[in-house]
């Protein structure tokens, strides 16, 4: 039998697939035996190093560029008595008197060291004792029976500036109308038997269409402030002194979802 001879060009073709594939695999071999010596090299440097740090120093390194954490940092932990009011704040039936009874509990508590910081973010009003209270948060423009105070967003921004968001809810096929408030505001930190004050006084009002117009009064409006957790409570804002508004904390997308429920113009 005769056997067949590989041409010239397939052992030049076989050579250099076979010298291709070694050099290949010997250097893919080559890295897969280096590269994970000095993976755990790293790996255990850099948790070596971070295990002889303390826990919460080692929690804040891992959580210093979160924005939502630092914001909660602000925040102490709500006591019992803030969930309490919320829940019952929240609840169809409210009772008066477990409210205010709440209230004075969370009033008796120590005061917020950095209070401008606690109160930042956006807030729905949960609560309100009476119309007299309510009246510097609104456009006192609703009439009812045509129209009704159907909610009220508040944003306290960083600077010095806060927005009151009154959602008006009109009888017929009107659809819901949006105004705002734009105030500036101050907190007046608590003094040696004194207590944390918000003030703030409005500028203008933007009306349902968007324009600015006058507000319904330009007067300085001063509230005793409680900040505990995800709420916050102003009371002393007219008379009686007992009167107060409780606030809900929400995020950016709880407002945004909030105000597109009802119908009206995001923020």
């Amino acid at each position: 039998n005769r056997v067949r001879t590989p041409s010239s060009w397939e052992l030049r073709n076989s050579r250099s697939l076979e010298s291709s594939r070694g050099v290949g695999w010997g250097y893919t071999r080559q890295r897969e035996t280096r590269l994970p010596y000095s993976m755990v090299a790293h790996v255990l440097l850099t948790f070596g190093l971070a295990a002889l740090q303390p826990p919460v120093l080692r929690r804040s390194r891992e959580h210093r560029h979160s924005p939502a954490l630092c914001k909660m940092a602000a925040v102490s932990a709500p006591p019992a008595s803030a969930a309490a009011l919320e829940e019952e704040c929240s609840k169809p039936e409210r009772s008066l008197g477990r409210i205010a009874e709440l209230v004075e509990t969370l009033a008796a508590d120590p005061v917020v060291a950095r209070p401008k910081k606690a109160v930042l973010g956006d807030w729905r009003l949960v609560f309100a004792s009476n119309e007299e209270a309510l009246a510097p948060f609104t456009s006192r423009c609703v009439s009812p029976p045509f129209g009704v105070v159907e909610d009220i967003f508040c944003r306290i921004d960083r600077g010095a500036d806060m927005r009151i968001i009154e959602v008006e809810r009109r009888v017929g096929p009107f659809g819901n109308a949006k105004r705002a408030l734009q105030a500036r505001y101050d907190i007046v930190a608590a003094g040696k038997g004194s207590a944390n004050r918000l003030a703030f006084q409005v500028r203008w009002m933007d009306d349902p269409s968007g324009r600015e117009t006058e507000p319904p009064s330009k007067e300085k409006v001063s509230a005793e402030l409680i900040a505990a957790g995800s709420l916050i409570v102003l009371r002393d804002i007219a008379s009686p002194a007992s009167s107060c508004l409780v606030f809900s904390r929400l995020s950016p997308k709880q407002l945004a979802r909030a105000l597109d429920d009802l119908g009206v113009k995001k923020e």
